[in-house]
């Protein structure tokens, strides 16, 4: 960069990029006519500016030349070198001087792309004047998860632009992207030991509701170590601090902060926080609306930041955005308790701590943070794993922080239709001791934040109902000096044989320490699965299929009681089972120590051979059994059972809680198993010889819930049948039919297999160890050796997926085939025991002689050419008009994608190929590759009217059909000027007009006008093949130097056709050139002219009396043109009369791209037009309309020869797409 261009300021460049095309959403919220044109809070309007301008706060220490787009960001032009590829900005020349706070009011954006590529970069200064671009390679969807404006700040620039920088190695995500900063993106080392800055994820401006709950301000970034003591903030802007009520700090979803309020004497708060920082942290600055004042603008800066030790913090002050209130109100989340609440036991796993339900008005909106304090004893280390839960199954795993809160993070949130709700549940792993309580409620409003679907703002919150210690329901824990509580299992299917199946879970927690010397258990079992536990028929030998019984300490993973074997289950045992069936007891004598204060995690395991042999209780598949720890209590008072440690003292029945059994769900036994379906994707379906990739059928394996299973072998059997012979039926191998040439091996260039919902490969061609697909009544690949696990209780589904070959099908209707598992024995697998398991079903699609599932295989797709349901509609073009839509077809594909490689595009009618060639220039043809890119290439037309676009095998950029769908190709026209020759003239005034058409022949040759190539199988297909036949646009383009377009203004209520009323007002712009006139004049009266229709009632009688007479004024307030309505001499009612103006007063001329707007008063409504009041009958009305039903309503003078002697040109019906118009109905 030169010294010069570095001394001046209005020579600085803009590191954001030039708009080249923008879209804004529109929001719009009750209360207001219209916010901003887009979310932002800033947009150029606001300060005086429009899209494109150039500005510099010249003397500050940023006088860099920024240009500013209507999404509310800027760019930055990195050298001049850049500043130069666009020369429509004017210049230095044009740019405005702006205040510092006017230029940071648009955040500066790092997101591009190339006209014509869809690619997204990130760009990466690493210099005064030189930078990278960096893919930003991520999915849409999840850039706007990253960022919900990552669209909005995407500026398109030029390919010279982009070849000026370098290219760096991809990101890989949105929050990647660096923040600009000058002399490069890498943020300047702090001063201090930390630094502050915006952060990435800083929110853009926006205009938000009166009452909105939790609006997040400002996000900055603190950089560097040390401890915060305090920040300190500030309101800033047009606004007032009675627009917030409370105001509050956040880490992500954690409120840091109790909520504090603006000053209003100077806007500042400052916040007590003793917050560590090591590395980089973001904090957010959140404020709650109190019916804030419409058309106030607020921002918040941090202005101070307090260390520990006293070192100073550089970056500050770090400012926001600004947010503009609207006159809209959200909607409102209220609050309510649900549900009833039980005293959970000390240790207890996710027990029920609270119940609330949120219902929704005025709006939906999609729940995104709860945040929870509680007010209990209950310590906050004592409350872990914390989850959120709805009625509906969905669930939320939370934090519970050191300072008492449960804070839960949604993510995309729970959505609550509009005046719907939703019943939330607070679950917990409970510690702590007995007496202590729980009291979980929302200390602010802001605890609930929902995000509104009608205005996309924070909804109001009412939560009186659960808003303080004393509405929520007060938990009290339960417990004594010993405290058991049940964990699980949930009632399960376990197999056969299986080592260490967990068949208890509990957890002790005791008051004081105590010594366990006496743990007694108990089996139980239901005999077949009935339903109804049986009786133990025999307790002297035990139970004979239940070993290596014992009891583990999980955080220890230490065996602490145990082992024993089912054998030595022998005493009897009436009150522990289910049914009051008597259950075989085993107690057992090791001694645990339990410490006070600790909560024990407990399970109970054993290993089962159910094969319904030997002595004692037996146990079979279809058997469900339980263990259960008996009651304590039972045998409490004894030394030898329950004592305090150290002491004498044993421990009281009534100190232990429950005084109950423990007692396990249900295990049910079942032998492993291995279940077979056909899968419903994919269906029947046709593809070409060569198509890579084709999944033909998919097979569901059902694990069964005894065991998971490890697949080994699978044998897949073929079937073919020649589609084309009177042979219907499928055979193995080769079809039945006399064409042995028909055979799933000459078909199947390669067969694997795949897992559907991963895409895992299952089985490559390195696991055949057998393929005679080819041999006729067998047909079968056998895969072995493979690892593929299906847990138990579950399902996979196995694809097989081929590569056809390129054989020839034997006929036009092509070869069908089919894969299936032929027999059980085809699938081997083993369960956790490593037990060979084998499908309980075969030949799941459907029989070996009709399948359910086919694949037919053809030589080749065919396809069909037409016009777009969406091809422009008839309408008007203005000399040197760039890019207008002419036509646009649509091509489509059956049974093979397909690659063009020529089209041809012609105006076909004589009279249209002259009007084509003389104002055509250059043809743009916009499609899609396979790819899925849209893309746009260009040709100049040639002197028959014609154009042919080619492109070369293997480009990847050549159009592309997808299989059975269809592509869109538009075809739009830069138009010739007058000096390149442009009709029609005043000297020849006749109407011009053509469109394109799509021709299967270029030059006469079928083989140059139309060419596409099948993806799979090769196949050419040209203008001579089935289908591809001439497609003519579907409609006229008419051509003019410059034609109006009209467009109506809105009037102001109310419509009282009283005084002199202006009945209809309109805007007139000169669509064309801006060397090109729009004239309504040729300095000789009525040369121009405008033919309104007019609906009323009222008592004038034809040839009788005053008609109603009319003025047309222009916006300045000058007489255009006086008359008196006429009837229509084209309409037989009577009350339909028409209003004509021939600009006979006033010579009236709109320079191309200009707009003049026009007004029509009645200047005597009480001739003809009566009150009610006077006549007794209904008020009269009064309409004018502008319509498009008939030619020459409107005539203008589009190409002036500097004489009287212009030809008018005569609107075509159609054309002018903006009409019809209908003015507002005025009554008297």
């Amino acid at each position: 960069m030169d010294i010069l261009f570095k001394q001046k300021a209005q020579e600085r460049f803009l590191k954001t990029f030039t708009v080249l095309t923008a879209v804004a959403t529109v929001l719009v919220l009750s209360g207001v006519a219209y916010l901003a044109p887009t979310a932002w809070g800033a947009t150029p309007a606001d300060y005086g500016l429009k899209e494109g301008d150039t500005v510099s706060a010249a003397g500050s220490d940023d006088p860099d030349v920024y240009i500013v787009n209507e999404q509310g960001y800027k760019r930055l032009f990195l050298n001049p070198a850049i500043f130069g590829l666009y020369g429509h900005l004017g210049g230095f020349a044009a740019v405005k001087n702006v205040s510092p706070a006017t230029r940071d009011a648009f955040p500066t954006s790092g997101l591009f792309r190339v006209d014509g590529d869809e690619k997204v970069y990130g760009l990466e200064t690493t210099g005064e004047d030189v930078a990278n671009l960096r893919w930003v390679n991520t999915s849409g969807a999840q850039a706007v998860a990253d960022d919900p404006n990552f669209f909005k700040k995407v500026f398109v620039i030029n390919a010279a632009e982009k070849a000026l920088y370098g290219m760096g190695a991809d990101y890989t995500s949105v929050n990647q992207v660096p923040a600009y900063t000058r002399g490069g993106s890498v943020t300047p080392a702090p001063s201090g030991p930390l630094s502050a800055s915006l952060a990435p994820g800083n929110p853009a401006g926006a205009t938000i509701t009166r009452n909105a709950v939790g609006v997040e301000y400002l996000r900055f970034r603190l950089s560097g170590s040390g401890t915060v003591n305090t920040l300190t903030v500030k309101r800033s802007g047009p606004g007032v601090a009675a627009d917030f009520g409370n105001v509050y700090v956040y880490e992500g979803a954690t409120r840091l902060t109790s909520g504090k309020s603006f000053s209003s004497a100077d806007g500042t708060l400052t916040f007590l926080l003793n917050k560590a920082v090591s590395g980089t942290q973001d904090l957010s600055v959140v404020g709650d609306m109190a019916t804030a004042t419409v058309g106030n603008v607020n921002y918040v800066q941090l202005t101070g930041v307090t260390l520990t030790g006293g070192a100073s913090v550089s970056g500050l002050p770090v400012s926001g955005n600004s947010f503009t209130v609207s006159g809209a109100s959200s909607g409102t989340v209220t609050v309510a308790k649900s549900g009833s609440l039980s005293d959970p036991t000390v240790g207890q796993r996710q027990a029920l701590l609270s119940e609330f339900k949120y219902t929704t008005a005025t709006e939906g909106g999609t729940v995104k943070r709860i945040t929870m304090i509680n007010g209990g004893t209950l310590k906050p280390s004592d409350l872990t794993n914390v989850k959120l839960q709805t009625l509906t199954g969905q669930e939320w795993a939370g934090t519970s922080t050191s300072n008492g809160y449960v804070v839960f993070d949604l993510g995309s949130g729970h959505f609550i239709a509009k005046g719907g709700n939703a019943v939330f549940k607070v679950l917990g792993d409970v510690g702590g001791k007995k007496d202590e309580t729980v009291d979980l409620y929302f200390e602010y409003d802001t605890d609930t934040y929902v995000i509104g679907d009608q205005f996309g703002q924070p909804m109001a919150v009412t939560d009186t109902a659960l808003d303080s210690a004393s509405d929520a329901t007060t938990l009290t824990l339960q417990g004594g000096a010993l405290t058991l509580t049940f964990v699980g299992p949930s009632a399960t299917t376990v197999g056969t044989t299986v080592t260490d199946v967990t068949l208890l879970r509990y957890t002790v927690t005791a008051a004081s320490n105590i010594e366990a010397k006496k743990h007694e258990f108990v089996l139980c079992k239901d005999d077949t699965g009935n339903g109804t536990y049986d009786a133990a028929a025999d307790t002297t030998n035990g139970w004979g299929d239940l070993t290596d019984f014992k009891v583990w300490d999980e955080d220890l993973n230490a065996v602490v009681i145990g082992p024993q074997d089912g054998s030595a289950f022998t005493a009897s045992n009436s009150g522990a089972c289910p049914d009051a069936v008597t259950g075989a007891e085993k107690s057992f004598t090791d001694t645990v120590d339990w410490m006070a204060g600790k909560t024990y995690n407990y399970k109970v395991t054993a290993d089962i051979t159910a094969d319904d042999t030997g002595s004692g209780v037996l146990l079979a598949s279809g058997d469900v059994l339980r263990a259960v720890l008996d009651d304590y209590s039972d045998d409490a008072g004894d030394v030898t059972v329950l004592k305090y440690a150290g002491t004498n003292t044993s421990v009281a029945a009534a100190d232990i809680v429950p005084r109950a059994d423990i007692a396990g769900n249900n295990i049910t036994l079942s032998s492993s198993a291995l279940t077979l379906s056909l899968a419903g994707s994919p269906a029947d379906q046709t593809k070409i010889r060569g198509t890579k990739d084709t999944n033909v059928v998919g097979v569901t394996f059902a694990a069964g819930q005894a065991s998971a299973l490890k697949v080994t072998t699978i044998k897949i059997t073929g079937y073919a049948n020649d589609n084309g012979s009177s042979e219907t039926t499928f055979d193995e191998g080769v079809s039945p039919d006399e064409d042995t040439a028909v055979t799933v091996a000459n078909a199947m260039a390669k067969v694997q297999l795949y897992e559907s919902e991963t895409g895992t490969l299952i089985a490559g061609t390195d696991k055949v160890t057998s393929n005679i697909l080819g041999t006729s009544g067998t047909g079968t690949m056998t895969f072995s050796n493979l690892n593929w696990n299906i847990p138990a209780g579950t399902s996979k589904t196995m694809l097989v997926r081929v590569d056809l070959s390129n054989n020839t099908a034997s006929g036009t209707a092509g070869d069908d085939y089919a894969f299936d598992i032929a027999g059980t024995a085809d699938v081997t697998a083993l369960d956790v025991d490593s037990n060979t398991v084998n499908p309980g079903n075969q030949k799941v699609n459907g029989t070996a002689a009709a399948p359910t599932q086919v694949l037919t295989v053809k030589n080749n797709g065919s396809m069909t050419l037409a016009t777009s349901a969406d091809s422009p509609q008839k309408g008007a073009i203005y000399w040197g008009q760039a890019n207008a839509p002419v036509s646009k077809f649509r091509l489509s594909s059956t049974d093979e994608g397909q690659y063009i490689e020529k089209l041809t595009f012609t105006a076909s009618d004589s009279t249209e190929n002259t009007h084509a060639k003389n104002n055509v220039k250059t043809v743009h043809l916009t499609y899609k590759n396979k790819a899925g890119s849209t893309l746009t290439t260009s040709q100049s037309i040639g002197n028959a009217a014609s154009v042919n676009f080619a492109w070369s095998t293997g480009d990847a950029n050549r159009p592309y059909v997808p299989q059975d769908s269809s592509l869109d190709i538009a075809v739009n026209a830069d138009m010739k000027t007058k000096t390149e020759g442009a009709t029609p003239t005043n000297a020849s005034p006749a109407s011009v007009y053509f469109s394109l058409d799509l021709v299967d022949k270029y030059n006469g040759s079928h083989a140059n006008g139309f060419r596409a190539v099948g993806d799979g199988s090769g196949t050419v297909l040209d203008g001579t093949s089935s289908n591809i036949n001439d497609v003519l646009g579907s409609n006229d383009q008419y051509v003019y130097r410059v034609y109006p377009e009209i467009a109506q203004v809105a009037l102001a209520a109310p419509y009282s056709f009283t005084g002199t009323p202006t009945v209809f007002k309109f805007s007139i712009t000169a669509r064309g050139l801006s060397d090109s006139t729009l004239r309504f004049d040729n300095e000789a009266a009525g040369s121009g002219s405008f033919k309104f229709g007019v609906v009323s009632s009222g008592q004038y009688i034809v040839g009788e009396g005053a008609s109603t007479a009319f003025s047309v004024y222009d916006e300045g307030n000058v007489l255009i043109d006086n008359n008196t309505l006429t009837q229509d001499a084209k309409t037989s009612s009577p009350n339909v009369a028409s209003l004509t103006f021939d600009f006979s007063s006033k010579d009236v001329e709109i320079g191309g791209g200009l707009t003049k707007t026009f007004y029509i008063q009645i200047t005597n409504p009480n001739t003809n037009y009566a009150k009610t009041t006077d006549t007794g009958r209904a008020a009269d009305y009064f309409q004018v309309r502008l319509l498009d039903n008939e030619a020459g309503l409107i005539n203008w003078v589009a190409d002036y020869n500097n004489g009287t002697t212009a030809a008018d040109t005569a609107s075509v019906t159609g054309t002018l797409k903006s009409l019809p118009l209908y003015g507002p109905t005025f009554q008297r």
